[in-house]
């Protein structure tokens, strides 16, 4: 693909620890699917793909390693529809940053996280779908999911909202519990989603009287406490939850515009679920304002603003990069990631069943979505063992909660999840 005017950016605050701590066993890849009523016809996917790029170019970006920082360029690659023939979150080539694949009747779409986060990727692939659907079933209505232009959509808005902060403000953190075990062969990554209605989750969350993320989180740290020992439950659980700022601060961008926050729970004995949301619903509350991410977004983002720390060449800030991540690796149990609602045009609803997300990790990672009334909770591992899935699905089963099991790895022991 010829390029006439070839664009480049400079990586965004979250989007820098990425490149240096890509590998085998995780490359940074996450990925949406959108499954229909119908088989995709991959010849309209390609045109969908095509026109969707016309609204969203900085997805035409390969990654570039320059002599301080990584950077984005505008790619020469012309992206190419395949029907689905790698494992899940497989490593992306840098010189195209997603691909999309079909499978049957699902649409998915993989991204490298140092391009975008979840609500970007989520965009992404709501307007190939949207433009999928209006030109496969000749929709005449005035369809528009986005009104932004290609100017906010490729903002930094961390550069945007940034504020000069010369009081650092990393507390120390206290080291979590690792989960530990044998691993798959070759990196292999396990996939279990369960898919269960919206309105049952909503309505038990309204029972405990809090929010369905703090809810979930709690059941998640009940289902890990039940396969630690005594000597195990020394150490807390920590939940990293990442957090999109976009509902904190007005911005329109497809780039990474996210923060992080630590839930930690410590194991007494036989803990119940109330008392596990009552400190986990009491921690969101806390952490989830806007004064308190802002003071986040800004320590972090002063580090980058610092002149003598520009200067160091990126083969040295790859070391560093690398030593903190594995450093923070201490720090937590399990990341749960939850993008929330998606929303289709009502003329589109009915030929649509569920969209969902799942993510590379060297860890254990849990990702959510909604849409209409399909949850779909899903977890991406590399080990074996899946007593924590177990438990956590028996948990929601217990308020006659139907779970619908789905796996990439066929055991019979699946059958028992339930």
């Amino acid at each position: 693909m010829k390029v006439k005017n070839k664009k480049w950016y400079k990586l965004d605050n979250a989007a820098k620890i990425f490149p240096p701590n890509i590998n085998k066993k995780d490359p940074k890849v996450f990925r949406f699917a959108c499954e229909l009523y119908e088989d995709v016809d991959k010849i309209i996917l390609q045109k969908a793909l095509n026109k969707t790029l016309e609204d969203y170019p900085v997805f035409l970006s390969s990654l570039k390693r320059g002599l301080f920082w990584y950077y984005l360029e505008t790619s020469s690659v012309t992206p190419i529809i395949t029907e689905e023939n790698n494992n899940v979150c497989d490593e992306i080539e840098k010189d195209l940053l997603f691909r999309v694949t079909y499978y049957r009747k699902r649409i998915n779409l993989e991204v490298n996280h140092s391009l975008t986060d979840g609500t970007g990727t989520l965009e992404f692939l709501k307007s190939i779908v949207a433009n999928y659907l209006i030109e496969k079933h000749n929709i005449k209505s005035k369809i528009i999911l986005d009104t932004n232009s290609i100017i906010e959509k490729e903002t930094d808005s961390f550069e945007k909202y940034y504020e000069k902060n010369n009081k650092m403000k990393f507390s120390k953190g206290v080291k979590a519990y690792n989960l530990k075990g044998e691993k798959y062969p070759e990196n292999r990554l396990k996939v279990i989603e369960g898919v269960m209605s919206t309105k049952k989750v909503i309505e038990l969350s309204k029972k405990y009287n809090t929010t369905v993320t703090a809810y979930l989180v709690s059941i998640l740290i009940k289902s890990i406490g039940e396969t630690m020992s005594i000597k195990e439950k020394r150490k807390p659980i920590g939940i990293t939850v990442p957090v999109n700022l976009r509902k904190y601060f007005k911005s329109s961008t497809v780039r990474n515009f996210f923060n992080t926050i630590s839930i930690k729970y410590k194991m007494s004995g036989n803990d119940t679920l109330e008392q596990i949301i009552e400190s986990v619903d009491k921690q969101f509350k806390e952490k989830l304002t806007k004064e308190s991410l802002t003071n986040q977004m800004n320590s972090f983002a002063l580090l980058e603003n610092i002149f003598v720390i520009r200067l160091i060449p990126v083969f040295i800030k790859d070391v560093v990069l690398k030593f903190f991540y594995n450093r923070s690796m201490k720090y937590e149990t399990i990341v749960l990631s939850n993008i929330g609602i998606v929303e289709m045009p009502k003329e589109l609803q009915k030929y649509i069943k569920l969209f969902d997300v799942f993510a590379s990790t060297a860890k254990t990672q849990v990702c959510m979505c909604s849409y209409l009334d399909n949850m779909v909770f899903s977890f991406t591992t590399h080990f074996i063992d899946s007593e924590i899935e177990k438990n956590f699905f028996k948990e929601l089963s217990k308020n006659d909660i139907e779970i619908l099991i789905n796996s990439n790895i066929v055991e019979d022991y699946y059958e028992e999840l339930l």
